[in-house]
């Protein structure tokens, strides 16, 4: 071999170890990268433990918002039960508070009312003092009613509905006492015995009911428009000889029976 060759075969080794040989920067950029990677692993490791610990609270903050949701259904249902129980305690107290005042009313009215009869009952007594001597009218004082009762042919002759002339005085006696006390009522009752009707009332009058009931119409009319009472305040019932006073196998007993009651009352 030739000395010139032999250069050239050291120039090519040389060349073939420089390029074998390692870079130091590829060296380095490796070191870096797998120190990098290294704390990148690092930090993943720690980003899944965080992930772990906020999926954990997660879950329980699921659950609460759970428990809460319920809490807050129940919570609500039992708002709309005292919100409806209020209501209805509301309305309760309201209208007992409407019953008290009504009540309230009645009682006033009530009181005002035996107050008045009272004073009618004095007015009468003294007025009609001998036919209540006689036992031809009686007065009844009940708790809130003064009932007058015109006995037997006090006010009608016998087979008559037309009143007679003392019947009319009386009655406007009556009518007298009670023509101020607007907030009383009058009500006339009118009654009669077992007796079946004679031929001349039998012509007008079917039964004892229609008659009864004549008798009484014919008083409240009288009230009206004699007495100047208002019609509002008045009304009349017949009862037949359903509701005597006394037995009507006697004479005095149907005596009794045959009767028209003025109830005055509220």
């Amino acid at each position: 071999m030739g000395y010139r060759q032999f250069i050239l075969f050291l120039s090519s080794v040389g060349f073939l170890v420089i390029a074998c040989a390692p870079d130091q920067q590829l060296i380095d950029q490796n070191t870096l990268l797998n120190t990098e990677l290294k704390h990148a692993r690092i930090e993943l490791q720690e980003a899944e433990e965080k992930v772990k610990i906020l999926d954990a609270e997660l879950i329980k903050q699921q659950q609460t918002a759970s428990r809460c949701k319920d809490e807050l259904t129940d919570l609500q249902s039992k708002y709309t039960y005292l919100k409806n129980i209020n209501l209805k305690l509301s309305q309760n107290v309201e209208q007992l508070n409407n019953d008290l005042e009504k009540k309230n009313s009645v009682i006033k009215l009530q009181n005002t009312v035996i107050r008045l009869l009272d004073d009618t009952k004095k007015t009468i007594e003294t007025s009609l003092k001998d036919e209540i001597a006689a036992r031809e009218i009686e007065l009844v004082k009940m708790q809130d009613t003064l009932k007058v009762v015109f006995i037997d042919k006090i006010l009608f002759d016998s087979g008559s509905i037309d009143i007679n002339e003392k019947g009319k005085k009386l009655l406007l006696v009556v009518a007298e006492s009670v023509r101020g006390h607007k907030d009383q009522k009058v009500v006339v009752e009118g009654h009669t015995d077992n007796k079946p009707l004679g031929p001349t009332l039998k012509e007008r009058f079917p039964s004892n009911w229609e008659l009864s009931t004549a008798r009484a119409a014919a008083v409240v009319r009288f009230l009206q428009e004699e007495g100047l009472l208002q019609p509002e305040r008045l009304s009349a019932r017949g009862y037949s000889f359903y509701r005597p006073l006394a037995t009507n196998d006697t004479e005095e007993g149907r005596h009794q029976n045959r009767r028209i009651e003025i109830i005055l009352g509220p």
